[in-house]
């Protein structure tokens, strides 16, 4: 569920570009990054999760990207590594207001193909939502092979409600912002057909946040770091955000450690928080 901040007047909405190991999803994201203005997006970032990676990074879009007066704010998800655990992938999911299916086009991924979206499905399912509920945006990557598997018989096996799919080449860039432009648009006319009841507030963000270990039934603690500020005893009209404050970084003991940054109006603190995670096959 999006999120709204009443002080910027900005609305936070979250995206990820889901797939099969190996589909493209990564390199999607880097083209996108990398073809935005700087004014409009923010850095990208990676955390380390195992074996996985997760990128992500921000961005506005200009123009038109506003709701009922808001700015939106758009964070772009991915998990990327050719085995990725269920517990990054909840993580990730957990609050998703648009997605982009990343299928491979190669021969022989059909099953795969498949068995991703219907795990998809099922996490959405988790958290109340499904494939219907979320704006759904399909990319068939690697259409530039020679070998490809046309673009008819993907939208048979994967999308017979013939949602917007696109053919699309991360490699090359093309497809790639003809597929995010038009989960934009779907995820706006969502937001606009809502309102700002169906926008949650910034009281809620950390009941929307979800750290890996919580996804896999674990524990983790958090350690108190030095800052510039005390985020306790917030007034009832500061609003809490939490952001993150570098590159998570592995521990002993199948543990990590990831730096935080907690902001209430000018108030700010750093944590470190520590993750004991326990990835085990569902």
């Amino acid at each position: 569920m999006a999120l709204v901040n009443q002080a910027k007047r900005e609305i936070n909405a979250k995206l990820v570009f889901y797939g099969p190991g190996l589909s493209g999803k990564s390199t999607n994201l880097k083209h996108v990054h990398s073809k935005l203005r700087p004014e409009f997006r923010g850095a990208m970032k990676v955390m380390s999760v195992q074996e996985a990676r997760m990128l992500f990074f921000d961005f506005t879009p200009p123009g038109d990207g506003n709701v009922l007066g808001y700015r939106v704010r758009f964070h772009v998800y991915t998990v990327s590594g050719e085995v990725v655990e269920p517990a990054a992938w909840k993580m990730v999911l957990k609050g998703v207001d648009g997605l982009v299916f990343v299928a491979d086009v190669a021969p022989g991924r059909a099953a795969a193909n498949r068995e991703s979206l219907d795990n998809l499905d099922a996490f959405l399912k988790g958290y109340g939502q499904s494939l219907s509920s979320v704006p759904l945006v399909f990319q068939y990557n690697k259409s530039d092979l020679p070998d490809a598997v046309a673009q008819q018989d993907l939208d048979r096996l994967l999308n017979p409600s013939r949602l917007p799919s696109f053919q699309a080449s991360s490699q090359s860039g093309e497809g790639v912002l003809q597929t995010l432009l038009a989960l934009v648009k779907a995820v706006l006319n969502e937001l606009r057909t809502k309102g700002l009841e169906g926008v949650a507030g910034t009281d809620t963000l950390q009941g929307l946040m979800e750290t890996p270990e919580a996804a896999a039934g674990s524990t983790g603690a958090a350690a108190p770091g030095e800052g510039g500020g005390d985020a306790a005893g917030a007034g009832p009209d500061e609003p809490l955000t939490l952001e993150l404050g570098g590159t998570a970084r592995p521990l002993a003991g199948g543990k990590i450690e990831v730096p935080l940054t907690i902001r209430c109006g000018a108030r700010t603190k750093s944590v470190l928080l520590t993750l004991a995670l326990s990835l085990d096959e569902e």
